[in-house]
């Protein structure tokens, strides 16, 4: 059956999103923007498409599925409106500005009988999925530490966009904007986080949350050390590096590689995810949305699940409270935290 998707926001990240919907043969049916230009963006990529100034206004639209591409903060309340009518959600990543919200989001959508995922689709990087297999065949022996690095790039005049790297629109900086992506996959490949310790600081004056941060993350049986920013020139590769006590695997990018008595590439990418067009990254939103269409007909559960998104919400939330006390170590909680503005904040002046 084919997907009747309406596209809430049509801001920077919608042309991925948009791309990779027609690539699947999804029919979109409306876009909902007030923004004359960017409207107009969005006829050129879903010809078809009904462009709508409001989301009270698209109401009357026949569509069963609602992509959220606005902005962070205001995710809850459009999902909630969706949600209430109907329509299964695919959320652009973070699923929200906090934990707080983004769990709420995960029982709003449960309680009103709806699907819902999260647009975190460095999970299905063919170098994550052949990762995943060796792991799981004990290809490293057991994991023992792990280091994490995300380099790269955003001049000022990407921060000059209102509200962009701020703590009421998107919930923090670097780490929750770009470096969730790759922290969620680590997760996803080595398990859950029990502790974290973080120190964040910004180069740029006039940019309110972080542009570096430093994990220290503790999972009990092994530790990580992560490293993110946005002032690394010119920028480069995501790195996720494995050491296990019977080997070491090594993504760059979208490329694999194991290491024991000889270096062994497995996955020969070549995409370069570190700018911030996510047009780059469509093959992945086109598999991303392959799964959760597919996984939805027959009733399973996509690999990109709104309630999977938690996990690295949570873990975001625990460094920025640690950031913001002094690197205190901050355990690493499944329930939700209605983290204080004011204390994040004072996380990028560590």
């Amino acid at each position: 059956m084919t997907r009747r998707v309406v596209v809430i926001g049509a801001g920077l990240a919608s042309a991925a999103h948009l791309t990779a919907l027609r690539a699947v043969d999804a029919d979109v049916v409306g876009v909902v923007t007030r923004d004359e230009t960017r409207a107009a963006a969005a006829r050129r990529l879903a010809p078809q498409a009904r462009i709508f100034p409001s989301l009270d206004a698209a109401a009357a639209l026949d569509a069963d599925t609602a992509v959220v591409v606005t902005p962070p903060s205001s995710h809850l309340a459009v999902a909630s409106a969706l949600a209430e009518r109907g329509l299964d959600l695919v959320i652009d990543k973070p699923l929200a500005a906090s934990v707080h919200e983004a769990q709420a989001i995960v029982d709003v959508a449960e309680r009103s009988g709806v699907r819902a995922a999260v647009t975190l689709q460095h999970r299905y990087k063919e170098a994550a999925r052949r990762a995943r297999q060796l792991l799981s065949a004990g290809a490293i022996g057991t994991l023992r530490s792990a280091i994490v690095t995300v380099p790269l790039w955003r001049p000022d005049s990407y921060y000059a966009e209102a509200g962009r790297g701020t703590w009421d629109r998107d919930g923090g900086g670097v780490l929750i904007t770009q470096a969730i992506h790759t922290l969620d996959l680590y997760l996803s490949l080595a398990g859950p986080a029990r502790s974290v310790v973080a120190r964040a600081s910004t180069s740029r004056g006039r940019l309110e949350a972080e542009d570096t941060i430093h994990l220290l993350i503790d999972h009990g049986t092994h530790a990580a050390s992560v490293t993110a920013s946005t002032a690394a020139w010119p920028g480069g590769a995501e790195t996720i590096h494995l050491y296990g006590d019977a080997g070491q695997l090594r993504l760059v990018g979208d490329s694999l590689v194991q290491i024991g008595d000889s270096v062994r590439p497995v996955v020969d990418g070549s995409v370069d995810a570190s700018g911030p067009d996510p047009l780059s990254m469509t093959a992945w939103f086109r598999s991303l949305y392959e799964d959760v269409f597919t996984s939805w007909a027959s009733g399973a559960a996509p690999l990109s699940e709104a309630r999977s998104g938690l996990p690295v919400h949570a873990v975001i939330d625990a460094a920025y409270r640690s950031a913001a006390a002094g690197a205190t170590p901050v355990t690493v909680s499944e329930e939700t935290h209605d983290t204080v503005s004011d204390e994040r904040e004072s996380a990028c002046q560590s």
